[in-house]
């Protein structure tokens, strides 16, 4: 059996452009480094920009566009269905749904007059059976696919292609296996 080797990790830089390279790519693998540099960059980036109210909303809509398929490759990488992430969205928005129906009747009763009784029905719709369990969902969910973000890469090649970490060049280092 050959032995496999490790490439370096990527640099900020080209993990950006490895996946600025891949904007709309869904199929193949994206490698760790890739995946966190980039959810970095861009989690500051939208964090920072957020405060320009329609600034911020387009680009909170082309950091979820750009980091879709980032996460469908690097669940690849680990051998998961990029299906895992979108049922994680779809929980996501189950749960945005349901607590948004019980939370607007509730503030166009009560408004901004009566804070008191506001937020003691506001408790209460994040108390619903229903938005607590899709709320609780959504968190399982996610701790889920973050310990699958944190995997390594599998060494071998998957149905999703070859390791892009892995391999046998010459230039390759930290041998494993």
């Amino acid at each position: 059996m050959e032995k496999m080797k490790a490439k370096p990790q990527l640099t900020l830089t080209e993990a950006l452009k490895e996946a600025m390279g891949k904007l709309t790519v869904m199929g193949g693998r994206s490698r760790r480094s890739e995946y966190w540099w980039c959810a970095l960059v861009l989690g500051l980036g939208s964090y920072f920009l957020g405060f320009i109210p329609i600034l911020g909303a387009i680009i909170s809509l082309a950091v979820l566009l750009v980091m879709i398929p980032l996460s469908v490759r690097r669940l690849h990488d680990t051998g998961h269905s990029g299906w895992w992430y979108g049922a994680a969205m779809l929980l996501g928005c189950a749960f945005t749904g349901a607590l948004t129906i019980k939370i607007l009747p509730i503030i166009e009763k009560y408004g901004e007059s009566n804070a008191e009784k506001l937020g003691k029905k506001l408790v209460e719709a994040y108390s619903d059976p229903l938005v607590l369990g899709l709320m609780l969902a959504s968190m399982v969910m996610g701790l889920v696919l973050l310990v699958f973000f944190c995997k390594d890469s599998k060494p071998e090649p998957n149905k999703w292609g070859a390791s892009p970490k892995y391999g046998t060049d010459e230039e390759e280092i930290e041998v494993i296996g």
